[in-house]
């Protein structure tokens, strides 16, 4: 499959400003919304949570749902937690690129650049829980030559 050229745009936009490569930021969209078709309904097609306060209210508006998360022993586990509403896909991936290029968290993952595949290998762990993260998102990169589109090529 291939994105619609809105979403490569969007993607390459996050690219030129934040630096992370657009293919990831593919892939992610790829695989967090079924390549598009499930974004809960408010462009949050990164399956991104909302920050919550310290009394447990989310920071930023927001969807309840259902989600499956993975303990450190791989066994599956679903929860309710707070997802992100976004105006758009632009502002969706602008967000996604923003909060891999400047959550602590993602510091090493970032200093990998431009190494893709030493970025996700860094990133994945941390974006996800589940332990084939990276491998899913590396089938997707190269099943789909997602790397055409890094660099503001496409």
């Amino acid at each position: 499959m291939q994105p619609s050229a809105d979403i490569v745009a969007a993607a390459q936009a996050c690219e030129r400003k934040w630096k992370i490569p657009a293919s990831v930021s593919l892939a992610q969209w790829a695989l967090e919304s079924g390549w598009g078709k499930h974004d809960l309904g408010c462009f949050n097609y990164f399956g991104m949570k909302s920050p919550c306060g310290a009394d447990g209210i989310p920071l930023t508006p927001f969807v309840m749902m259902r989600t499956r998360e993975q303990d450190r022993f791989g066994h599956d586990y679903y929860i309710q937690a707070p997802f992100r509403k976004f105006a758009s896909a632009e502002e969706a991936f602008d967000e996604h690129g923003k909060l891999l290029a400047t959550k602590h968290a993602y510091a090493a993952a970032f200093a990998k650049l431009p190494d893709v595949e030493a970025f996700i290998d860094t990133m994945a762990p941390v974006y996800a829980t589940d332990k084939g993260y990276a491998k899913a998102l590396r089938a997707v990169i190269h099943g789909s030559n997602l790397h055409q589109y890094d660099g503001g090529h496409g």
